[in-house]
């Protein structure tokens, strides 16, 4: 074989991986099926499906923009290269084939960049729990659902307001971290008040799965600061609330505020906002108290506000 039938080879042979190459990529990263019956919407407790399905991305999917809109989100300002996704007092303009994104002023980022495909828009899914909006993938199956009706609008509270609010229902302690060392900790029995508080600085999707959780669990509002000189974390797992009736009640979940887990690693001098969430206690205890396994402690008791 010459040298010339040598190079021709090893041309088509490349040429030939990057069109495999291109394939693979295509496949994996947009596999749907774009005429639609394959995926089914449970919207409330109601099946739908829609023209065009999701576009399955490794790092989520992509709901055609008619799911949004059936969820009671407008679009608006649809261009070859921007969206903007409102609904109540929540705005998010996306940008097509961009992971970043404007979020009521804010810059944030989501999982999966949105694309333009056929001449429609297809939308992150995970955009849509910033609207109050859950939804879930099961199979072929995504069910979908309002976690409230409205989110209260937000109250503006002056801070010695906001200190009293949080005051009237918690009370402050050190609390063990998972390094041994302590974090001082203020803790609050969340109400309506405190989620709806602008203070508390969280998002419209935040304050919605909050009112949401409000309904069927008792939520304890914690701000932990670390006094320390290491890095440490809030041992959540070791508190626990007891009732007057000697009922103990451990931790369901966390529930982040902002940035960073509360669990996560606090720097010395730094602080962070979260929400522990135990199940529903009984309407008729009379008394509320925060114990700690790790220091084998009443941290303190909660005022039981009717």
């Amino acid at each position: 074989m010459t040298k010339t039938m040598k190079r021709l080879m090893m041309v088509l042979g490349t040429v030939a991986l990057l069109v495999a190459l291109v394939a693979s990529m295509t496949s994996t990263t947009l596999a749907a099926n774009l005429t639609g019956g394959t995926y089914t919407y449970l919207i409330n407790g109601e099946e739908e499906t829609f023209t065009f399905d999701p576009v399955v991305r490794k790092d989520g999917l992509l709901l055609p923009f008619e799911v949004f809109q059936k969820m009671g989100i407008k679009l608006e300002g649809m261009t070859e290269k921007t969206v903007t996704a409102t609904k109540d007092t929540v705005a998010a303009k996306v940008t097509i084939g961009s992971t970043i994104y404007d979020l009521d002023g804010a810059t944030k980022m989501l999982a999966t960049m949105p694309l333009r495909l056929n001449g429609r828009v297809f939308l992150p899914m995970d955009l849509l729990k910033e609207f109050g909006i859950e939804a879930v993938q099961d199979g072929t199956m995504i069910l979908m659902r309002p976690l409230v009706d409205k989110v209260p609008a937000l109250e503006q509270l002056t801070d010695p307001q906001w200190s009293a609010l949080r005051a009237n229902r918690g009370f402050s302690n050190n609390a063990k971290s998972d390094s041994g060392i302590y974090l001082f900790c203020d803790f609050s029995l969340m109400n309506a008040d405190i989620i709806n508080a602008a203070n508390l600085g969280t998002s419209y999707g935040t304050r919605a799965r909050l009112h949401s959780l409000l309904q069927t669990n008792t939520l304890i509002l914690v701000k932990a600061s670390n006094i320390g000189s290491r890095a440490a974390g809030l041992a959540s797992t070791s508190l626990m609330l007891v009732d007057d009736k000697r009922n103990q009640y451990d931790v369901v979940s966390v529930e982040n505020i902002g940035f960073g887990l509360l669990t996560s690693k606090l720097a010395p001098g730094t602080d962070r906002f979260g929400v522990l969430v135990y199940p529903k206690l009984p309407a008729n205890i009379t008394s509320l108290s925060l114990y700690s396994d790790a220091s084998l402690a009443v941290l303190g008791a909660f005022p039981i506000l009717k």
